[in-house]
């Protein structure tokens, strides 16, 4: 492998090293943020929708921390002991609106179902991606070998991820309603996210406000990790070896023969065959 085709494969297999880096912990961002009860009882407090919700502040507290985990990973968060059949589970139930009943109805659990298999879908990712990034960024970083290649690679990496993230940010911030919608339609092969006031506590407690202020969180981590990354590749490159540079005396064996041969010609004489 030629000295250019190496240095070229190795900022390659770095500027994407530290872009699996970046979305690991964008999502890490994300994971943290969504399964979040605390987040979510204090976003909802924020948003005054106890009035409205239909349910006391404590089954709210309560009903949050199941929800967290349920997305967490835990399906049987949103289950409870069963009086009906003893040693069995049934649905978390609450006291909405006056009546004891289920917390979720079949259509807002379904959704629920959904949203739990995005967050197993990203926790996957994650995983799969951790093992390409230490490679890609050991690997390219030893093919590069250089400091101020590898300054230049870790600082072009972001923007690999800012360009379409930024664009949605700017969207969500120019019209949230229309990013929201279409991120949802992006993400659900159904309408089940589509969810009435009226009949559904789901929607009651999770106003649209809380999804901003969450997106907003997420999007503020995101940038810190942006330039976070960068900088500590930057500081990082700073201890790496110096390239040893092989000094290359070929022109100067090349001008010592010219010379020599030049000479010998000038002082040939014709008379020393004779």
């Amino acid at each position: 492998m030629t000295e250019r085709r190496r240095s070229a494969v190795g900022a390659a297999g770095l500027v994407l090293g530290l872009v699996a880096l970046m979305l690991i912990l964008i999502l890490t961002a994300l994971h943290g943020v969504g399964t979040d009860g605390a987040l979510y009882y204090r976003l909802q407090t924020d948003a005054g929708i106890l009035p409205g919700a239909g349910i006391s502040d404590g089954d709210l507290q309560t009903l949050d921390a199941a929800l967290a985990e349920y997305l967490a990973g835990r399906p049987e968060a949103l289950m409870a002991p069963s009086e009906a059949a003893p040693g069995g589970y049934a649905a978390l139930a609450l006291n909405v609106n006056g009546a004891v009943q289920p917390a979720f109805n079949e259509r807002e659990t379904a959704h629920l179902e959904d949203c739990r298999g995005l967050f197993a879908l990203l926790r996957k990712v994650r995983g799969r991606l951790i093992p390409w990034a230490v490679l890609l960024i050991v690997g390219g970083a030893w093919l590069l070998n250089d400091r101020r290649r590898l300054r230049r690679a870790a600082w072009l990496s972001p923007l690999v991820l800012l360009i379409p993230l930024g664009t949605f940010a700017i969207w969500a911030l120019a019209d949230f309603d229309a990013a929201f919608t279409f991120f949802h339609r992006l993400l659900f092969r159904n309408d089940l996210w589509l969810l009435n006031p009226r009949t559904d506590l789901l929607i009651r407690i999770c106003p649209e406000s809380m999804f901003m202020a969450m997106g907003g969180m997420i999007a503020l981590r995101g940038l810190a990790i942006l330039a976070g990354v960068p900088a500590v590749a930057t500081g990082l490159s700073l201890i790496w070896p110096k390239q040893t540079v092989k000094e290359d005396h070929s022109w100067n064996d090349n001008r010592t023969t010219r010379r020599a041969s030049a000479y010998r010609q000038k002082t040939f004489d014709p008379g020393s065959k004779r």
